[in-house]
């Protein structure tokens, strides 16, 4: 194989990688309704994109013609791939983490992906993490829902992620297992659904924008 032979398959390549990602950009930004979901999933593919210099590297999207056509517009079926994408935030890159994550999740039946997803939302997987309003730790336990659910120290790890598993578990019961619910009174209080008359998911529009923002992130990081 001649050097041109090779130049011109390596171009071709390249523009093919490019072709991929800006209709991947396109089919990703028909397939949400609004403008954060779009954001949220593009960060995330960037990043699974980048090097260790912050620039994207299209040498890792490895789609065929196969899967590109899977991904045809109106295919309910990309999401999944959407969201495995959304997934890769949800890791916290640390082992102690991880553990009391499992932890917590054997323990009150919990989904350790719904666990991530509301560490992801709230802190970041910061265990050091501090709200301006006093929440402390990865799950942004108040200081009188922390001493109720028994956690004496909230930016220890284990207590901190069992307390708020416990206490997201509680909202759980309480909402018949509907996760959106549920999260809407991890992040406003169960009084303020109540005095709000939110009893479905519906309802969830009568809360405050910050509660309503919550619990559409949540559910994306936990992407089912």
């Amino acid at each position: 194989m001649s050097v041109n032979s090779v130049n011109n398959e390596s171009q071709n390549t390249s523009l093919g990688k490019v072709l991929q990602f800006e209709m991947m950009t396109q089919i990703f930004k028909e397939a949400f309704e609004d403008s954060d979901s779009f954001q949220l999933v593009m960060e995330s593919l960037t990043k699974a994109l980048s090097d260790s210099n912050g620039n994207i590297d299209l040498s890792k999207l490895n789609l065929g013609q196969e899967d590109l056509s899977k991904l045809g517009y109106g295919a309910g079926q990309r999401l999944n791939t959407v969201y495995n994408s959304v997934q890769s935030d949800i890791q916290s890159g640390s082992s102690s983490i991880d553990q009391a994550i499992a932890n917590a999740s054997r323990k009150y039946g919990v989904d350790a992906n719904l666990i991530k997803a509301v560490i992801k939302q709230e802190s970041d997987f910061n265990p050091n993490s501090t709200s301006s309003a006093g929440a402390e730790g990865l799950m942004q336990l108040m200081p009188g829902t922390a001493s109720e659910l028994g956690v004496t120290d909230p930016y220890n790890v284990d207590q901190n992620v069992d307390g708020g598993t416990k206490y997201l578990k509680e909202m759980l019961n309480m909402y018949g297992n509907c996760k959106e619910l549920a999260l809407a009174a991890y992040n406003a209080g169960s009084g303020t659904l109540q005095s709000r008359g939110v009893s479905s998911v519906s309802g969830i529009s009568k809360l405050p924008y910050e509660t309503r923002d919550y619990v559409q992130k949540v559910m994306q990081y936990y992407g089912k």
